[in-house]
């Protein structure tokens, strides 16, 4: 995660540019939303959320609910602050489609302050490299929060918050901040190379 600085973020806040009418950025907040007034995340949450989350990814979802049990105890524990284990994410992954970028998405709906959306443009940001080897390990995805972590701590942190917040309708969490802020300048870097 070689591009994941405070100062290569810092740089990037200053050409930050929201994308318009953009689908994904109004129902970010409803997909919130939906979590924080569920007491209990039950199978019925699980199958309406895994799909709401694969509305905003281009494949269609296949749901594996054969070890739903394990996935809602690991669920639940995200949503009262646990911090998944590589094992846990890998329970959830393999519900999700097998998919670590559609688990990151859930678990960020769910508790957004502890988990960040992890996708091809986020891994394209972080390592520069065209292809997405590596994106489905969940190592991978502890690794990069940690990274978040150590970003969303850093001293001058507030400012790039405030720079980036200030786009929204609503208050983002730092990991949302930092995520959207890495989102949209690689959609920017693509764009000017086509």
């Amino acid at each position: 995660m070689k591009n994941l600085s405070f100062e290569n973020l810092k740089k990037d806040v200053e050409t930050f540019i929201l994308t318009e009418n953009d689908s994904y950025v109004d129902s970010y907040s409803e997909f919130i939303n939906y979590f924080k007034n569920l007491d209990w995340i039950e199978k019925h949450n699980l199958v309406i959320a895994s799909h709401f989350v694969y509305g905003w990814m281009p494949t269609i979802i296949q749901l594996d609910t054969k070890n739903v049990d394990e996935v809602l105890s690991v669920l639940n524990g995200v949503k009262a602050g646990h911090s998944a284990t590589e094992s846990e994410l890998e329970i959830i992954k393999q519900c999700v489609n097998n998919s670590m970028v559609g688990t990151s998405k859930l678990l960020h709906f769910i508790n957004p302050n502890l988990y960040a959306i992890w996708d091809s443009r986020i891994f394209r940001y972080l390592t520069g490299k065209k292809y997405s080897y590596g994106i489905e390990k969940p190592k991978a995805y502890i690794e990069y929060m940690e990274a978040l972590n150590e970003i969303a701590n850093h001293k001058d942190y507030r400012s790039l918050h405030f720079e980036i917040e200030r786009n929204f309708k609503y208050e983002i969490s730092p990991f949302r901040a930092i995520e959207i802020l890495m989102f949209e300048t690689d959609r920017e870097r693509q764009r000017k190379r086509k």
